[in-house]
């Protein structure tokens, strides 16, 4: 299902009123499902989806989701998207000998190469010789396992109406970003020395201050975002604070747009595994930097077992890059949720302006925290001029949490991910109510002069 976008001004006394009523609210599931996609042909009845539990196939129950229809772009009208892990090769200088010679065994059809967050690839192979190619990497030594490439979708939007002039979003107010050190709505915080890196829809510069290019992964022929949901979400975490637009959490940060979503709004997780790699390679390059990464999408893979996307996301945190990531918005335990379960990602679930626990939000003990995700005003466009969009979904309480996650890493530099977390653990405040049983009360909370020690 999709979730519905609404657009209003950003500065009339009546929306105004409305917004700090929360009288209207948005419907819908999702912002950023990893889904099936509709009419699927009738599900892979491969010999290898039954093999044992010590199989090298992971996620064999997702392999419907991995097909697409790649007429033109191979010498197949139907392939099978995988992500394939060659970690079992050891030395390096035999890499990428190794990675050519087995993308010609079996004549995979290559769309990425992974260096970083492990050693692989991203390939497609033709249905009709997915069971042979399963069956010979089952027994190949070079593999320690593979997976299906599975699909991500994002939703429609809905209208826009033209808005200007600064304002101070409930949500924004709410963690006490008017009483950080930033004092956000003041007209004069800035942020410095910390990214945030953005893995969406892509951005733009308009009340955005942008760190670097836009890295596009996607075909499309703009790497700028189509769809505000990226443009959204950046307005959130890092807006300026100046007389346009909202003001973000973390005023005036850099942003680095990372487009993983098309223009068509879909994409794979061997797309987010990719950009994953490349931020990891850009933290090797610049050490000194401290990085924030936001990603708002996941999907419900039905088991606690890591994807390759969780595996992504633990070797980025690994490498001292904090990773900030959507609960979801199905309604469920996020604890079947990529990459929501993964243990060192900060997993974010949403509330309203009442701080009551929103009903689309997932749940569970996997959840770390929670922040405002229902009526959201930020930034939106149309025809490239600025308008003011309320959206709703757990990626909206993700971009406050990134937001405070830079914040925190300006005043305390080279902070470790996990200092991150216990930072903006502490820091939390237990007033949010009506949340399922086993998940956390507690909102994410940049009042009080934070980041700052007392004293300071």
């Amino acid at each position: 299902m999709k979730r519905e976008f609404r657009f209003a001004r950003l500065f009339t006394p009546l929306f105004l009123a409305v917004l700090l009523a929360g009288a209207t609210l948005l419907t819908g599931c999702t912002d950023s499902l990893l889904t099936a996609e509709e009419d699927r042909a009738p599900a892979l009845q491969s010999r290898v989806l039954q093999t044992s539990t010590t199989s090298k196939l992971r996620h064999a129950h997702l392999m419907d989701r991995a097909r697409r229809n790649n007429a033109g772009k191979s010498g197949s009208a139907e392939t099978v998207g995988l992500v394939i892990n060659m970690d079992g090769i050891v030395l390096e200088a035999d890499k990428l000998l190794r990675r050519y010679q087995m993308v010609e065994r079996y004549k995979l059809l290559r769309r990425y190469d992974y260096d970083n967050v492990f050693f692989g690839v991203a390939a497609e192979v033709d249905v009709a010789l997915l069971d042979s190619v399963l069956a010979e990497m089952e027994n190949d030594p070079e593999i320690d396992w593979v997976e299906p490439d599975i699909f991500v979708e994002f939703p429609d939007i809905e209208q826009f109406i033209d808005g200007s002039m600064q304002v101070v979003p409930w949500g924004i107010d709410r963690i006490g970003g008017t009483e950080s050190v930033t004092k956000s709505g003041d007209g004069q915080g800035q942020v410095d020395d910390a990214d945030l890196f953005l893995l969406d829809s892509g951005t733009k510069s308009f009340d955005i201050r942008i760190g670097q290019r836009y890295t596009n992964f996607t075909d499309s022929p703009t790497p700028e975002d189509v769809f505000v949901h990226g443009v959204h979400l950046s307005g959130t975490a890092v807006a300026k604070d100046n007389t346009t637009g909202v003001v973000g959490v973390a005023p005036g940060a850099k942003i680095h747009s990372v487009k993983v979503l098309n223009d068509e709004g879909k994409t794979d997780i061997s797309v987010a595994v990719a950009a994953l790699d490349s931020i990891m390679a850009y933290k090797a390059q610049h050490p000194g930097r401290d990085i924030v990464v936001n990603m708002s999408f996941g999907a419900d893979v039905g088991t606690t077992d890591y994807t390759a996307l969780d595996e992504a996301v633990e070797a980025a945190v690994a490498a001292g890059i904090t990773v900030v990531v959507a609960a979801g918005n199905e309604g469920i335990d996020a604890s079947t949720v990529t990459p929501a379960h993964a243990a060192s990602a900060i997993t974010v679930g949403a509330y309203d302006v009442f701080n009551r626990f929103a009903d689309f939000s997932n749940y569970g003990p996997t959840v770390d925290i929670l922040a405002p995700g229902v009526d959201i005003l930020s930034v939106g466009l149309d025809n490239g001029q600025l308008v003011g969009a309320t959206m709703s979904g757990t990626s909206m309480a993700a971009a406050h949490v990134s937001g405070a996650a830079v914040l925190y890493l300006a005043y305390n530099e080279h902070a470790s991910p996990s200092e991150v977390r216990d930072a903006l653990m502490a820091a939390s405040k237990a007033t949010v109510w009506d949340q399922p049983a086993g998940t956390t009360d507690h909102t994410v909370w940049v009042g009080d002069n934070f980041p700052l020690a007392p004293g300071q």
